[in-house]
């Protein structure tokens, strides 16, 4: 399994934090897993339907305002803090610690993003997808918790991981379909919706535990490491180390795709998945 991802073509490809384009504007601290804006990098241009994966640290107070946004499904997972999010003609939406958002663009959706506080910071991953489908009425919808979870010995990936969205979900039933109308609710536990054949799921793992990367029938998979370290393992045994702020993608059928994912170290490992197709 190459630990650097270009040493091993047609294997996984690690993404390390130290790698990524940094930026700060506004009170907001940015780190890219692929480029964005004006760091390009023509070999991390995305990952399939993945095209931005960005951490970020907002100052109290700080703001930004997005303009018009067409043909994407964002995601927004709550670290700590809480955010703001006017959608305008969408709702606007109070999202807290462990809280969700997607975000519809279809044709359209102008937003602004705040941190809802003025004394403390807030951390946020935001994720962009293209949709299988363009020019669809825009829709928001938001989701309490994220759900942590405490995994066995490598338990099954659909026992051992929270499914926090879905394209499955947005095919069985609408979501927002009148563009002027309130977001959509989303029950608690329920997956929120994608308009791509995706998903994203999370996990907490205690260090010596770990989860199955089975991705059923996904053809494409990325791993980010949120918090804590962990080793991905391929059916040969061979491990690649991943700290906070690593990812790593992969196809499958990849040489040394991985199989299993384990946390180590003297915390938890919070992680994040995403399949979606080749």
């Amino acid at each position: 399994m190459s630990v650097d991802g270009q040493a091993d073509p047609g294997g996984p490809r690690l993404r390390p934090a130290a790698a990524r384009a940094r930026s700060a504007d506004g009170g907001i601290v940015a780190v890219e897993a692929f480029s964005r804006g004006g760091a390009i990098d023509r070999a991390w241009m995305g990952w399939g339907a993945l095209r931005v994966l960005s951490r970020q640290d907002w100052a109290p107070g700080a703001v930004r305002d997005e303009g018009r946004v067409a043909n994407v499904e964002r995601f927004l997972l709550v670290i700590s803090g809480a955010l703001d999010a006017d959608c305008g003609d969408s709702g606007r939406h109070r999202v807290d610690a462990g809280d969700l958002l997607w975000i519809g663009a279809g044709h359209g959706l102008g937003a602004r993003l705040a941190n809802a506080s003025a004394t403390a910071p807030l951390r946020l991953v935001e994720l962009w997808l293209l949709p299988d489908r363009v020019n669809a009425p825009p829709a928001v919808a938001n989701r309490r918790g994220g759900g942590d979870v405490e995994a066995g010995s490598c338990v099954g990936a659909a026992a051992g991981w929270t499914l926090l969205a879905d394209g499955a979900a947005a095919a069985a039933r609408v979501v927002s379909a009148d563009p002027a109308g309130p977001a959509a609710p989303v029950s608690d536990g329920d997956p929120l919706p994608l308009r791509q054949r995706a998903q994203v799921l999370a996990a907490r793992l205690e260090p010596g535990l770990c989860l199955s990367l089975a991705p059923g029938e996904a053809g494409r998979c990325w791993l980010e490491v949120l918090e804590g370290e962990a080793v991905v393992l391929a059916a040969a045994g061979s491990g690649m180390p991943l700290a906070a702020g690593d990812g790593v993608g992969w196809l499958a059928g990849d040489a040394g795709a991985p199989v299993s994912v384990a946390a180590f170290g003297s915390g938890p490992a919070s992680l994040l998945l995403l399949t979606m197709p080749a």
